[in-house]
């Protein structure tokens, strides 16, 4: 087995270094979809890092919007793992709730 590199604890989990981009590309796909519905989220932490109602639809604004949200909730890169898979299966509901 090979060893794992070691990281330090104070170094490893910064969220200033975590690229949010992909996360919020996903965020604000599930946001325009028509099968969105925010009252049927199952992860409590997506549904308090996504704005209540509808974005805007200008993508800098809301590109911004969720950026500072994001920053402003400290998240390691666990955190930022499970809200990328709970985006994902949200939005396999939201296609279900159409068909």
């Amino acid at each position: 087995m090979l060893p794992r590199p070691h990281r330090s604890p104070k170094d490893s989990y910064q969220a200033g270094d975590l690229d949010f981009d992909s996360l919020i590309l996903r965020i604000r796909r599930l946001a325009a979809h028509r099968g969105y519905d925010r009252d049927a989220l199952l992860s409590p932490m997506l549904k308090r890092l996504i704005p209540a109602g509808r974005l805007s639809g200008d993508a800098l604004a809301d590109t911004a919007e969720l950026r500072k949200r994001l920053r402003g909730a400290a998240l390691d890169q666990k955190s930022l793992a499970y809200l990328t898979e709970s985006v994902e299966i949200e939005l396999d509901f939201a296609r279900l709730r159409l068909s």
